[in-house]
């Protein structure tokens, strides 16, 4: 699922509180319902957490396991940043100066930490802690200590990644009894049942959650709140989630709801507490009743396990706490600092690599029109680029070679490859990305009707299955609308949310604006609750982008056509509709372009199965066009009314395939069709002969060059 992020500036970054997570529904941090998932889906893992906490704590008293207190433990950090082309992403700068706020909470540092109250102002000390980007990645590879992966997956869904079947979620996660992994992605998508919905800043699972070596073992964090500078709260929600990486617990205790009831994270110097969302209340102030008679009245709203406005310490007991995880064997935080992992992750390395080329199409397609131009933009990462080079084949031609970002033109019909390579010091790596130049040569009109009517799928037009499944848009024999062949999805068969596309040949609507683009259907929906719908797409860039112009939903399809039946639907002719597009207000945009697609992508129902869906008759004509066609070949319907016999006259200029059909008013054929080729000059085909048509109005249509023309017959 993708969601359209609000941009935020850096100045609104800055000025960023907590308070403004109560008013705008943001959870700063869902740890533990993210555990919570967890221990439902597997009750033992519950057992096994407690069991490490327990260990923990016996590893706390016993002070003769851990280094002395002056030790350094350096942990070796990758931050994985997920993204899509088009999408949100974040700045190395942003990201090595966010760590550098870290260390600084870790190293008590800040400048404001003469703004702290006693006593926990002396309590906050300098944790030796330190958090360090690593410069090689498992295989050795020279790294910066920043990933990016393009991933849709940026738009991350609590709910199916916290699952232990879900570990494609987890799947860049390096070894983590070796590296402290942080994936920075776009948004992350609550469960909207637990937390009542709103933006999480992050989340991550306090150790024993997972087995050793487990990928979950990671923080997960919003890159929106990565930014802000002077310590803001922003910043502070990754010391937060490094904090419980570490093992602190909330204030409030283990829950991610303060202001609920009194809590004891396990820590003697923290108070007793019902925490703080947003605001920066008086410090010294709580109605709890404390366990250590040493915190009597006393509340630490400014700690940054905390949610205040004003989060700037830890404790001197959550320090302890945080180096003890550091030391113990639970998930093996105790190899992260050890000299040969050091030398493994390259802590200590320059961090000076050869880049890596990445690029990507602004409009985020490799499809353009013949003649036509892409922009591309340089997103080459892992090193100071100190030159850019662009090259394409294929006779394109690129305007601006060394610049980070440049518009190509592709002349020639085929494919073209563009490759940017990217030069610092240490050495040069190059991207390709293959473009598709398409003909865009009008295949359909200015005046046009397909009714599938030829075996096979019509020339220029595609059949995409999307699922690549053995459901997909198919001739038919067993209804038309039009003559006797259309194309339909065998409903039935199809899986839930499967997608099937049937496209249309290039259109020329810049030059043809008052033509009509319609279709006919017919629906029927299985039950009441499927969710079907038949979106109409539209491109004006020779498919390399594509818009939706209208959904037609299921409860609007069956209506006045095939209602709702179990039944295997195959329809009368009074059961197709006619539904045309161009009417529809979206279709203005498409006025302005020469080069324009449209196709219909049936997405089956959530539930799958339901039942069958077909097209026919799809038409572009100029309604004026026919007006005057009508005219020039003289079309005419003689004696009108009638009491029997009709006759359809007409004149040819050229030879051409007449077609004559006659419907009733609910759309119905009542008698059968004429088809014949006639040579040019005067024609008459005779309707109703036998005199088989009961008293009424009747419609005949007669078929021309794609154009269809229509007069009212009246039998008395």
């Amino acid at each position: 699922m993708k969601k359209q992020l609000t941009k935020i500036s850096i100045l609104a970054f800055a000025l960023f509180s907590f308070a403004a997570f109560s008013q705008d529904k943001i959870q700063p941090c869902v740890t533990y319902e993210a555990m919570e998932q967890h221990f439902a889906d597997d009750p033992e893992a519950k057992k096994n957490y407690e069991a490490a906490q327990e260990e923990l704590r016996l590893q706390l008293e016993n002070s003769a396991s851990k280094p002395a207190s002056a030790f350094e433990y350096t942990v070796p950090v990758v931050f994985h940043v997920l993204y899509e082309c088009g999408g949100p992403t974040i700045t190395d700068a942003t990201i090595m100066q966010a760590l550098d706020e870290v260390n600084s909470d870790y190293a008590r540092r800040g400048a404001d930490t003469n703004l702290i109250v006693q006593p926990f102002k002396s309590s906050y000390v300098n944790s030796e802690i330190k958090f360090m980007l690593a410069k090689r990645d498992p295989q050795g590879n020279c790294i910066n200590g920043i990933v990016r992966h393009d991933d849709a997956k940026t738009h991350w869904s609590q709910a199916t990644a916290n699952g232990g079947a879900s570990n494609s979620y987890w799947a860049y996660t390096w070894d983590p009894t070796k590296y402290l992994n942080i994936y920075v992605v776009a948004e992350i998508i609550p469960q909207t049942t637990v937390t009542g919905g709103g933006i999480i800043v992050g989340y991550t699972y306090k150790p024993g959650t997972w087995a050793t070596g487990n990928p979950h073992d990671a923080i997960v964090y919003n890159m929106n709140y990565l930014s802000g500078g002077g310590n803001s709260p922003n910043t502070r929600s990754l010391s937060h989630e490094i904090g419980h990486w570490l093992s602190l617990s909330h204030t409030w205790g283990n829950t991610n709801n303060p202001q609920v009831a009194c809590g004891d994270d396990g820590i003697t110097d923290t108070p007793v507490t019902k925490g703080e969302f947003g605001g920066c209340a008086n410090s010294l102030t709580t109605a709890c009743t404390q366990t250590s008679p040493a915190m009597a009245g006393l509340n630490n709203v400014q700690n940054i396990m905390n949610y205040s406005d004003c989060p700037r310490n830890f404790t001197s007991g959550q320090t302890t706490n945080m180096r003890n995880t550091l030391a113990g064997s639970v998930n093996l935080r105790s190899n992260l600092y050890t000299s040969t992992n050091l030398a493994f992750t390259g802590v200590d390395n320059s961090g000076l690599c050869v880049p890596k080329a990445e690029f990507f199409s602004t409009n985020c397609s490799y499809t353009v029109c013949a003649g036509s131009s892409l922009t591309m933009k340089d997103l080459s990462y892992n090193g100071t680029i100190t030159s850019t080079q662009w090259t394409a084949d294929n006779g394109a031609v690129i305007a601006s070679p060394n610049a980070t970002l440049t518009s190509i033109m592709f002349p020639n019909v085929g494919t073209s490859n563009v490759t940017i390579t990217v030069t610092n010091p240490q050495g040069s790596h190059s991207k390709v990305r293959t473009i598709t130049v398409v003909d865009n040569t009008p295949a359909f009109g200015p005046v046009a009707m397909e009714s599938f009517e030829n075996p096979g799928v019509p020339p220029d037009w595609t059949v995409l299955n999307e699922d690549n499944d053995a459901v997909q848009w198919t001739q038919t024999a067993n209804a038309a609308y039009d003559q006797a062949n259309s194309f339909m999805i065998a409903g039935a068969t199809n899986q839930p949310n499967n997608s099937d596309i049937l496209q249309m040949p290039i259109m020329d609507v810049l030059n043809n604006q008052g033509n009509v683009l319609e279709f006919a259907y017919a629906y029927r929906q299985q039950a009441s609750n499927q969710n079907d719908q038949l979106k109409i797409e539209g491109s004006k860039d020779c498919g390399g982008t594509w818009q939706t112009i209208y959904t037609l939903n299921a409860n609007t399809m069956q209506n006045g056509s095939g209602g709702v039946s179990t039944d295997d639907f195959v329809p009368a002719i009074y059961e197709w509709k006619i539904y045309q597009i161009s009417s529809h207000p979206n279709w203005q945009s498409y006025k302005t372009s020469s080069s324009v697609m449209v196709r219909f992508n049936f997405i089956e129902g959530t539930n799958g199965y339901g039942n069958n869906m077909y097209i026919d008759a799809v038409n572009f004509y100029s309604t004026t066009g026919v007006n005057e066609l009508t005219k020039s070949i003289r079309f005419n319907l003689s004696p009108n009314p009638t009491t029997g016999e009709s006759n359809v006259s007409f004149n040819l200029n050229d030879p051409a395939t007449i077609r004559v059909s006659v419907i009733d008013i609910m759309g119905r054929e009542v008698l059968p069709p004429t088809e014949n080729y006639y040579q040019a000059g005067e024609q008459v085909i005779t309707v109703n002969k036998n005199n088989t048509l009961s008293k009424g109005v009747y419609f005949v249509n007669l078929s021309y060059n794609g154009a269809k023309m229509s007069g009212k017959l009246v039998i008395n």
